[in-house]
């Protein structure tokens, strides 16, 4: 069995109340000329903004999907929200009834595909006490993780007030997929070149790996399993400079922070690296135990061609690329 943990997908429920104008004016549907757009207001110093973004029938529609699959040789995968319906910025109630809306869609898609398909659950963070009680609704239903942003509307996830979510997902021993959300920069000096994806998406995805670690997060809660979506952006990369400037530097230690090589090894890191070398270092470095198949779904910037041609797959031992490609994934997961 090959095992895609990164995929993304709405539920028709969803689609169906932001089409009917159930949340208007704050969000709505457009109708573009090859996809659904959603359009977003928010009012920001008596200035109203609005973000459009695409909703090809790729994310909606589970038969393109289950198409897509056996096409790349993807026997299930663990589906989650796309990221920009994860709406940390609303009012709590609005956030909290889209994210039950959404888990119960996506509940009912794992239950009408079993064999194809898992879930994960979609949380409104902005209330840490309403996510935790999401979450364990969630799981009942049948989800077997959370998938959540890398901020909260600009705070780190080291911000003492999640505690009351961290706990939560200890106790119910589920893992977390971390995924870039209200990513930095993309304002400026990223908004050419699609430099907010190439750069900014793994930036920040850094910056919550960073934050965990320096900020207390895995010491407090030592029990969490967290994946970083996109081989954790540029963590398993610049992890000497964290290392040396732990040993030199008095900040990274502020909060008791230990050695950052001790903590890259609790992570879990997808295989959306598209280079050979990267992921033989990756493997090297971290340890096949620690990396997860995962194609970001249906998005191009993911790894969409078949599963058993991830580039540097093959120059792996073969226990290794089993690990990767399944293995891993029932062990966390609970497949």
């Amino acid at each position: 069995m090959i095992i895609d943990h990164h995929a993304h997908i709405v539920p028709e429920g969803i689609m169906k109340d932001l089409r009917e104008g159930r949340y208007a004016p704050i969000l709505r549907i457009e109708q573009g000329d090859e996809w659904e757009i959603l359009v977003r207001e928010n009012e920001i110093s008596n200035q109203v903004r609005r973000s459009h973004n695409r909703i090809p029938r790729e994310v909606i529609d589970p038969e393109l999907r289950l198409a897509g699959m056996k096409t790349m040789g993807i026997d299930h995968q663990i589906l989650s929200a796309i990221t920009y319906m994860t709406f940390y910025g609303l009012d709590t109630g609005m956030a909290a009834e889209i994210a039950s809306s959404m888990n119960e869609g996506l509940a009912a898609l794992a239950g009408k595909y079993p064999e194809k398909f898992s879930c994960i659950a979609a949380v409104p963070l902005q209330d840490p006490s309403a996510a935790a009680r999401e979450l364990g609704r969630a799981v009942q239903r049948g989800h077997k993780g959370v998938k959540i942003g890398t901020n909260v509307n600009g705070r780190n996830l080291d911000d003492p007030a999640l505690d009351v979510f961290w706990d939560k997902v200890v106790s119910l021993g589920v893992p977390i997929l971390i995924h870039p959300g209200d990513i930095i920069g993309r304002e400026n000096r990223m908004k050419d070149y699609y430099l907010s994806n190439l750069i900014s998406n793994p930036l920040d995805t850094t910056i919550a790996a960073a934050c965990l670690m320096f900020g207390g997060v895995l010491d407090r809660f030592p029990d969490t399993k967290i994946i970083l979506a996109h081989m954790g952006g540029f963590t398993p990369w610049i992890r000497g400079r964290w290392q040396h400037g732990w040993e030199v530097r008095g900040e990274p230690k502020a909060k008791g922070a230990k050695s950052p090589d001790e903590y890259l090894e609790r992570f879990y890191y997808d295989t959306v690296i598209h280079n050979a070398d990267c992921l033989e270092f990756a493997v090297k470095t971290l340890g096949a135990d620690q990396i997860l198949y995962g194609t970001d779904a249906p998005w191009d910037v993911g790894d969409l061609g078949p599963a058993r041609e991830i580039p540097g797959l093959s120059r792996l031992a073969d226990e290794d690329q089993e690990k990767i490609l399944s293995g891993n994934a029932k062990r966390l997961f609970g497949i």
